[in-house]
């Protein structure tokens, strides 16, 4: 009896022991992993902040604002969740299925010209479209003064109201299922419908019972990172006047003076992200589908005639023409009535700070994936996976909740070293240190993902005939892999860049005193009812992406060419 209760006492105590000893101490001598813990505990560090400051006591203004406003945030913030969700799975999944599986004239060049809305920013596009549709605008006064047509304030209908932020944030955001559907439906094979044919359905049938929920895995990705970005968006819900989670945290802060209230809409909001993120991996679940896809043949897409081809042609060509055409030629047109004036007041600066912010930052975010990326490559672990994921979730996290997990904590460092040092500035908050490092944190994820894909496509035989010739890591990564994954480097520092260029709400609450940024003018002009001067600033945000664009096209390409090492 007593040798059973010693086995049963010391033998948790073992099991801890060997735990700690084969299970951290390679942890707490790794360099490498070491750097992936404290990357974790970067992105870990503004959650953290909001939680705990969310877990201390409220002040007046919360209890003012769940009084009054917290059911207002709620209701705004779902129904644009759904609404927007809708439109953009309509018109997403639509499209790409008329470009997929039908001919008609145009379709190759509608096929891409589908995805060129994604480089113009919400409230850029928000805005151009409020401009255009106003009383008056030039399209306002036209048909004003030649048809006589007079609706009273509005042509249409009241687009800065809800429905309006619906349908400005699907014609920005629609890109993003339509390249996953797109992608899915390309896959297809011709004996399903050929199948399906024979058995008297019609392609429209067979889209609707079996297509679609074979491609629900890849409409729940596109959807998923649509929802994130309308929780993300402050520009267009605030232009239009929409009080959702993200402009309270904004009053919250700026109006109310109240960091307790910021913080706690900050919390609910963060739980809303997680409880989407974990409806998107419910809804997955273990499905796995079969599409024969190594001995089929490839669809070969039907030719439409007649009012057929018209409506595919319309269906298709609507959301360019709202989505990129018009904004872009009314950009053109008030560019060239404002543009000289414009130019020449603080233009240039504006691009300088763009350009130095959205450089540092690709930097450090590109070098810190890339370590990131070898690290998770060299040591394959549960742990190492789990550090990894979690250093790469802040994409998932709204910026205005970044930047109140940021903003919380350095204001208090700050104090600190003023109270150390006998003076009031703000050596954190003040200058760009926090900017980059929310930067770092909201951005990791994007340069992580081209970056593990380029190094998946390396064989792992490379890594381990230069280990056995005694080459240290340091070497393997940067004399061997870094030629080798170039352009999915150069392809995740386009995007960061980018992403970096036309942040706004990070960027609006932790830049520094009198920094402004083309993305910044660009939203002042236009709540300043002076869009027209908004306009240049807003086409090189648009030219840069689609620069971007074009070079990543360029760069995919090349990639489905390359063979992959073995």
């Amino acid at each position: 009896m007593q040798q059973g209760r010693k086995s049963t006492s010391i033998g948790p105590a073992v099991r801890f022991y060997h735990w700690v000893k084969h299970g951290w101490a390679g942890f707490r001598f790794n360099a490498w992993v070491s750097f992936t813990w404290m990357l974790a505990f970067v992105v870990a560090f503004p959650l953290l902040s909001i939680l705990t400051a969310f877990l201390g006591e409220a002040d007046t203004a919360w209890g003012h604002i769940t009084k009054n406003l917290l059911p207002t945030y709620v209701s705004n913030t779902l129904c644009l969740l759904l609404g927007t969700g809708a439109l953009t799975l309509t018109i997403g999944t639509l499209s790409a299925w008329l470009v997929s599986v039908y001919d008609f004239p145009g379709r190759r060049l509608l096929e891409g010209a589908l995805t060129l809305p994604i480089a113009i920013p919400g409230y850029i596009l928000g805005f151009t479209w409020a401009g255009m549709l106003d009383y008056t605008s030039p399209l306002y006064t036209f048909l004003r003064n030649t048809w006589g047509v007079n609706t009273g304030a509005y042509l249409f209908f009241d687009l800065l109201s809800l429905p309006g932020a619906i349908l400005i944030l699907s014609l920005a955001l629609y890109p993003y299922v339509y390249l996953a559907a797109r992608a899915w439906f390309g896959r297809q094979s011709a004996g399903l419908f050929e199948a399906a044919a024979a058995l008297g359905h019609s392609k429209t049938r067979v889209f609707r019972t079996l297509t679609l929920p074979l491609a629900r895995p890849a409409l729940v990705g596109g959807l998923a990172l649509v929802l994130m970005e309308v929780l993300n968006d402050y520009g267009v819900v605030s232009y239009f006047g929409v009080d959702t989670f993200t402009t309270g945290i904004f009053s919250a802060w700026f109006a109310f003076g109240s960091k307790t209230s910021a913080v706690k809409l900050s919390a609910w909001l963060l739980l809303l992200v997680f409880a989407l993120l974990l409806g998107e991996r419910l809804q997955r679940g273990q499905k796995r589908y079969d599409t024969l896809r190594g001995s089929s043949r490839p669809l070969l897409r039907t030719p439409l005639h007649g009012l057929s081809r018209l409506g595919a042609q319309t269906l298709t060509a609507l959301p360019v023409l709202m989505g990129f055409v018009l904004p872009v030629l009314m950009l053109l047109y008030w560019s060239w009535l404002t543009g000289t004036e414009t130019l020449a007041h603080r233009f240039l600066p504006l691009l300088t700070n763009s350009f130095l912010l959205a450089t540092v930052a690709t930097l450090l975010v590109v070098t810190a994936a890339l370590l990131t990326a070898f690290t998770a490559r060299s040591f394959p672990s549960p742990k190492t996976r789990f550090l990894v994921r979690f250093s790469t979730m802040g994409y998932a996290i709204p910026g205005a909740v970044v930047a109140i997990g940021v903003l919380v904590p350095f204001l208090w460092l700050d104090r600190q070293l003023n109270t150390w040092g006998g003076t009031g500035g703000l050596w954190l908050t003040g200058t760009w240190f926090a900017l980059i490092f929310a930067y770092l944190v909201r951005f990791l994820a994007v340069a992580y993902n081209n970056i593990e894909s380029s190094l998946t496509r390396t064989s792992t035989s490379l890594d381990e005939a230069a280990q056995s010739l005694g080459h240290p890591r340091s070497h393997i990564l940067r004399n061997i892999l870094l030629p080798l994954i170039q352009p999915g480097i150069l392809a995740a520092a386009l995007l960061v860049f980018i992403d970096v260029l036309k942040e706004l709400p990070l960027t609006l609450i932790l830049r520094p005193f009198n920094f402004d940024t083309l993305a910044i003018r660009a939203f002042e002009y236009a709540s300043d009812e002076r869009v027209a001067e908004a306009a240049p600033a807003s086409l090189v945000i648009i030219g840069l992406g689609l620069v971007a664009a074009a070079v990543l096209n360029n760069i995919t390409k090349t990639r489905k060419n390359e063979p992959t090492s073995d």
